[in-house]
């Protein structure tokens, strides 16, 4: 499992409740809502910003970090890091122990291991898993090409 794969399910709403008032819920089974997903941040902090999400039909606004495994936040030391002070919502693939931010106020956290279409999970393990991958389509190809043309 790949981080940037729970990124694409969560910006594309790819798992069961996405899309529902009342199917999800954080670990501590309080009902949560997506709001707006927010805007996906290629450089350093969470991985969305401006998130919008409702818990317990309490609106929050702010930022979503994802892990493969909720300990992994203790393992890149967030909870000490003022960029990740106003994170509302912690999207992990494995939950292994509940998270802390810096003033000992837990994190909401959503586990998608159970949320995922079969199929889905099935064609992104064999993409990874494959290998006949290539970059270019026709790359498996280019050994026919003729010497004195690839020159």
């Amino acid at each position: 499992m790949k981080e940037a794969f729970l990124h694409h399910l969560w910006n594309c709403r790819k798992f069961d409740g996405a899309a529902s008032t009342s199917k999800l819920q954080t670990v501590c089974g309080k009902k949560l809502q997506i709001i707006k997903t927010g805007m996906h941040n290629q450089l350093a902090g969470p991985d969305f910003f401006n998130a919008q999400v409702g818990i317990d039909d309490q609106l929050w606004a702010g930022n979503v970090e994802f892990r493969i495994k909720s300990s992994d936040w203790y393992l890149h030391n967030h909870q000490q890091d003022p960029a990740y002070e106003n994170v509302i919502l912690h999207v992990v693939w494995e939950y292994d122990c509940t998270v802390f931010d810096k003033v000992d106020a837990q994190i909401p956290t959503l586990i998608l291991t159970d949320k995922v279409n079969d199929e889905l999970l099935n064609n992104y393990q064999h993409l990874l898993e494959s290998k006949i991958y290539n970059f270019i389509n026709c790359e498996s190809r280019f050994k026919e090409v003729p010497d004195f043309l690839s020159a």
